[in-house]
């Protein structure tokens, strides 16, 4: 019997593995959870940098609606304004009148712009034209891609001289 005793002397207790909770979570999880946050840290910065990159359309949005149809000079400037922020040394902010009007039908081939030097030159102009030129500055500045604009500066306008 003494030997028996010596024998459970030298056994050792049974160790059982620690609770583990419901919410706990493994290792690698929290692994996953770092790239998961950091992943939506990062979109979340860029839709920011892209929301600050379209500030200048929504802005010029918000003047040409604060502005009437027969400041056709206005809007004229202010589209040359945003054509400017996205693209400061696109040719067609030196260009003639007719280029630029060239340019600005580029991009919206199925409404009507008027003639803009009829609209910016001549003192007599009908209202339908400088309210079409109104309308038509709005949709352009709501279908504008910028990135367009600063790929497009390889295009070929006609040839006129500049009315600088």
């Amino acid at each position: 019997m003494a030997a028996k005793q010596q024998l459970r002397e030298q056994l050792v207790d049974i160790a059982e593995p620690s609770y583990q909770l419901a919410w706990q979570i493994p290792p690698g999880a929290y692994i996953l959870l770092a790239l998961a946050i950091i992943a939506f840290a990062y979109g979340s910065w860029l839709l920011y940098k892209r929301w600050r990159f379209l500030g200048a359309k929504r802005q010029a949005i918000a003047l040409l609606n604060q502005l009437e149809p027969e400041a056709t000079s206005q809007i004229n400037q202010l589209l040359k304004r945003v054509v400017k922020h996205y693209a400061p040394a696109h040719p067609v902010l030196t260009a003639s009148t007719l280029q630029w009007q060239h340019f600005l039908q580029h991009y919206l081939p199925a409404t009507a712009l008027p003639d803009l030097n009829a609209l910016l030159y001549h003192t007599e102009v009908n209202p339908e034209h400088r309210r079409q030129f109104y309308q038509f500055a709005g949709s352009w500045l709501r279908s504008l891609k910028p990135a367009t604009v600063t790929s497009s500066q390889q295009h070929d306008y006609p040839e006129e001289p500049a009315d600088v």
